[in-house]
């Protein structure tokens, strides 16, 4: 059937995506063009950070982390204080999303990216995708504020396609960044809110392509992958070996934040502290500057790096926990992929040295990409499709997705979660819900300690109820069976009467037999409605229809509170 309404709502939403979608890209490349702008006018030249601190005296490389975190630092106390200053919220863009804050607070989200700018300009081990993207949401909140119609679940979704728009012109990867929204920031998909994502990260790419920028992130020339056993034997221990290196970089990290609230001086001499630890691990291995894009390109381009593959990973993972554990704002999708790469490309030259095979490093490597994305990421299917689309290599699609789902269950069965605080929402929302649809009556009920025989009197009812601080009082028989419920409101009434005229009056005169019931078997997904809509605050739990046999009384704060978990 056809509903006007509803199609012209949907309408709304294509164009609500478009705009934007085209204003999150447009963020995400002025913060692109900005940096590119601020390199070239900080070394003279624009290119990667990762080549520049390669060129430049010791000192330079020591000092201008530093002078990039004690910079960072300082735009970040300022950020708090004004935040503080005017109770605003929390202003992350997946937060927003969620429904937990109402809007991205304008000053203190930019101030933020600026923050980030100052550290991946002064090459701090971080990625630029996190600023980008919270830039995107933060000017859509900025102009969304302003239109009365996008309210509530619209706003979120608002924020969401502006999001989906500036991570499509981040990595060039529209579908992957329309899965992340739905799965990181939404936790599922649902396809009329994945068409609104969509149409936003079409608008993105062909916003980027008409600026000359689209290109594949990481091209790959044709490979050939093999489906034998020792393939995926291979692919699934590239699976676990990236998969620990991504456990493993959020570990450090935790640990980085951990060790760095030991410092004294607050976050300023956090920062500069971390940069400063960068800085030397610069002057070793000049490719953990920066987020890791260029040494990626090197590996998958053949190219040797002037550090030890193995080297370089564990650097990479401690300079990574030096710049985010004291206190950098950023992204951790690039240097994932770089530590991921280097994973995989370890792990196949030492299986190709002990068992004589000939594996080719640089697909494992794009292999171990993904794993490591997703194990830290918790998004296989969002980690499997970025990377197929930066390197737009059909024939990997089948090993990494076996990887991805290796990598995701190795950094679980390690208890890292993942990068994002909302995946755990989700997961504890999906386990909420799934108790909704198993837990039944029986189960969530609780005893029935009060209630009358049928044989009693009204004083005898009244107590109960007046005790008990109940509206209703249940009343059974000998056999414990329910004969039906009666109002504190009528037996009040009844007993008033009484007194006035002198006639004795019954209980059973007062009992309602088509009281509400539940029966044990019931689940509360089924049965959640009725006990909202009842106006008592308890129903009855029957054993069976035919002996009525009270089993006890299933409360409704009880269930509004298992919803509320799945719900909320």
């Amino acid at each position: 059937m056809f509903h006007r309404e509803l199609a012209w709502l949907y309408l709304k939403g294509l164009l609500l995506a478009v705009v934007f979608g085209a204003v999150g890209a447009l963020a995400a490349e002025g913060f692109r063009h900005g940096l590119e702008l601020a390199t070239q006018a900080l070394f003279g030249r624009d290119s990667d950070i990762s080549v520049i601190m390669g060129d430049l005296a010791w000192i330079a490389k020591l000092g201008v982390p530093a002078a990039g975190g004690l910079l960072a630092g300082l735009i970040l106390v300022y950020a708090d204080r004004y935040q503080k200053a005017r109770g605003f919220g929390g202003g992350d863009y997946l937060e927003t999303i969620d429904g937990r804050t109402g809007a991205i607070p304008a000053v203190p989200s930019l101030l933020r990216c600026l923050s980030s700018f100052c550290s991946i300009v002064s090459g701090g081990s971080i990625g630029k995708e996190g600023a980008m993207v919270q830039l995107s949401s933060t000017v859509a909140s900025m102009f969304a504020r302003r239109i009365d119609w996008l309210r509530g679940e619209r706003f979120q979704m608002t924020i969401a396609v502006a999001a989906t728009g500036g991570l499509a012109a981040v990595y060039h990867t529209p579908l992957a960044a329309a899965i992340f929204i739905a799965e990181i920031a939404f936790g599922g998909i649902e396809f009329r809110r994945l068409a609104l994502l969509f149409t936003a990260a079409v608008v993105a790419t062909w916003i980027v392509s008409a600026m000359g920028q689209f290109t594949p992130t990481y091209p790959l020339p044709i490979h050939a992958f093999d489906l034998d056993a020792s393939a995926l034997a291979v692919t699934i221990v590239v699976g676990v070996v990236a998969g620990l290196g991504g456990a493993l970089m959020l570990a450090a990290i935790r640990s980085g934040k951990s060790l760095f609230a030991l410092v004294p001086g607050g976050v300023v001499a956090r920062m500069t502290l971390g940069g400063l630890i960068v800085g030397g691990i610069i002057c070793v291995a000049p490719e953990v500057a920066g987020n890791g894009f260029f040494p990626i390109t090197q590996l998958l381009g053949g190219d040797m790096l002037t550090t030890a593959v193995l080297a370089l990973l564990g650097l990479k993972i401690i300079a990574t926990a030096a710049t985010v554990g004291a206190g950098a704002v950023g992204g951790l999708f690039t240097p994932a992929l770089l530590i991921g790469a280097l994973s995989g490309m370890s792990c196949i030259a030492g299986l190709n040295a002990l068992f004589g095979t000939d594996h080719s490093p640089v697909l494992f490597a794009v292999v171990g990409m993904a794993a490591a994305l997703a194990a830290t990421t918790q998004a296989p299917l969002m980690s499997t499709l970025m990377v197929f689309e930066m390197t737009q290599e059909p024939l990997l699609i089948f090993p990494i997705m076996l990887a991805t789902v290796v990598a995701y269950g190795t950094a679980n069965v390690v208890g890292q979660p993942g990068t994002y605080a909302i995946i755990d929402r989700h997961r504890l929302r999906f386990a909420s819900r799934s108790r909704l649809y198993e837990l039944t009556a029986s189960a969530a009920m609780r005893p029935l300690d009060r209630y009358v025989l049928d044989t009693a009197t009204l004083q005898e009812a009244w107590d109960v109820g007046h005790e008990a601080k109940n509206r209703f009082v249940f009343v059974l028989n000998a056999d414990h069976a329910f004969v039906g419920a009666v109002w504190m409101h009528d037996i009040v009434d009844e007993m008033a009467r009484g007194e006035s005229d002198g006639t004795p009056r019954t209980l059973p005169s007062l009992i309602s037999p088509e009281f509400p019931t539940l029966f044990a078997s019931d689940r509360l997904v089924d049965i959640w409605e009725k006990v909202v809509a009842s106006p008592a605050e308890r129903l009855p739990v029957l054993a069976d229809g035919t002996s009525k046999r009270v089993m006890g009384v299933l409360p409704k704060s009880v269930v509004l509170e298992q919803a509320r978990r799945a719900f909320v």
